[in-house]
């Protein structure tokens, strides 16, 4: 019977997503990248860079993000409002690491 329960309740705790710093996200790219994983990380959007890329930045570091204009919140940001992204992580050998936002950008 526990372990029937326990089967139950494992995908649950599988399936809350945990908060990530940027330092963290480039620390453990290469297994975030490699699981698939959807980081969540709240910070700053401080430079609109080219297209869709923007450097994002928190207390710890700076990485790009790359946020489809769909994406995007309807109320407008400024680099002074703190933003929630929940995206993956795209890591490459010689280049550098990234975020591909996969969810709506939370300014609230």
């Amino acid at each position: 019977m526990k372990s029937w329960l326990l089967c139950l309740l494992l995908p649950l705790f599988a399936l809350q997503e945990r908060t990530y710093t940027i330092g963290e996200v480039m620390r453990n790219a290469r297994q975030l990248h490699n699981d698939s994983t959807i980081v969540k990380v709240t910070g700053y959007v401080t430079k609109k860079l080219r297209g869709n890329n923007y450097l994002f930045e928190d207390r710890t570091a700076e990485i790009q993000v790359d946020i489809d204009p769909k994406f995007l919140p309807e109320k407008p940001f400024t680099d002074r409002d703190e933003v929630t992204i929940k995206a993956l992580v795209e890591y490459e050998i010689n280049k550098p690491i990234t975020l591909k936002v996969s969810r709506q950008v939370n300014n609230d």
